[in-house]
């Protein structure tokens, strides 16, 4: 049975849906009949009739004069949404163009900083190195003054925690990560940890680096997240990562 969801679908809008509906229903009627059926007032039930009219759902016969509307072959609603579909292809193909332009300008823009808060945008960020790692964006993870999980809940949730870890594991994301002297360090299949000075580092910042992008997590009050989209910068602080882990111990 053809119900409004059905038609909204189509693009209809709730008017024009009710009022096909309705028409279904009584097979014929006047504009004024229809609005005795519906609390849609009688000036949009006109302007609906004309829409539906135009799209060709409904036509109607002139008896003295009258207009008596009727729908047309219920065929007509599969056409309307095959001339959506259609619509819907072409504007997908012309987004693409745009999309592409745009992309062209960000690479030769080259670099691009952007700033996240709160738990959120340690989840954005998170996300983006699983995913750029899952689409091989980079070889692997470099970490200065990588946090352990005690000290990363006690600014964000732990589920945040375990789910990094647990996609990290399962897509077999290595990472190579630097302790602060002191620190609990992270035991995981996939990571290489080497251990430096606290002197090398800031208490509250943790500075990692994944393909062209170099992020640092700085836990105050209220989480903060800098992202620096560059190659350039990129491979200056892996140059600045190898150094210090040739001195690092081991």
């Amino acid at each position: 049975m053809l119900e409004k969801p059905d038609l909204l679908g189509l693009g209809l809008t709730n008017n024009e849906a009710e009022i096909y509906l309705i028409l279904l229903k009584l097979k014929e009627a006047k504009a004024y009949d229809i609005a005795k059926h519906t609390p849609i007032s009688r000036s949009h039930v006109y302007d609906s009739l004309n829409i539906l009219l135009g799209k060709g759902l409904i036509n109607y016969v002139t008896k003295g004069k009258t207009k008596r509307f009727r729908i047309t072959d219920p065929d007509n609603l599969i056409n309307l949404l095959e001339a959506k579909e259609e619509q819907i292809v072409k504007q997908k193909a012309e987004l693409k163009k745009k999309v592409a332009v745009l992309k062209e300008k960000e690479i030769i823009t080259s670099s691009k900083v952007e700033v996240y808060e709160g738990v959120e945008g340690i989840k954005y960020i998170l996300n983006d190195v699983i995913n750029d790692g899952i689409s091989h964006k980079y070889k692997e993870i470099l970490v200065m003054n990588s946090f352990s999980k005690e000290e990363f809940i006690k600014s964000v949730p732990e589920y945040i925690w375990e789910r990094f870890w647990n996609m990290r594991k399962k897509y077999k994301l290595q990472s190579r990560q630097l302790f602060a002297e002191g620190k609990i360090i992270t035991k995981h299949p996939y990571v290489k940890s080497r251990i430096l000075s606290q002197d090398y580092f800031s208490n509250k910042v943790v500075h990692s680096i994944y393909g062209n992008k170099i992020i640092y997590f700085i836990f105050t009050l209220q989480p903060l997240v800098i992202r620096i989209d560059s190659q350039e910068v990129a491979e200056l602080y892996q140059k600045q990562f190898e150094l210090l882990w040739k001195t690092a111990k081991e």
